[in-house]
């Protein structure tokens, strides 16, 4: 006979499963995904103003 498997969720940072209704199996794995996008946001904020730091380099500079 096949064996049935209960209700559970895989935790989107380590794939482990769990029968919580969070997207996270712990604390650690949540607080990691939290200052992996806080990496990731800071990274977008330099490179926005990476570019207009060159937009107005190249407006005033070069005309």
């Amino acid at each position: 006979m096949a064996e049935t498997i209960p209700q559970h969720r895989h935790c989107f940072v380590c794939g482990r499963t769990h029968t919580e209704d969070d997207r996270f199996c712990s604390e650690k794995c949540k607080d990691g995904k939290r200052a992996e996008l806080k990496k990731k946001k800071r990274q977008l904020w330099i490179i926005e103003i990476l570019a207009v730091a060159m937009m107005v380099f190249a407006i005033f500079f070069i005309m």
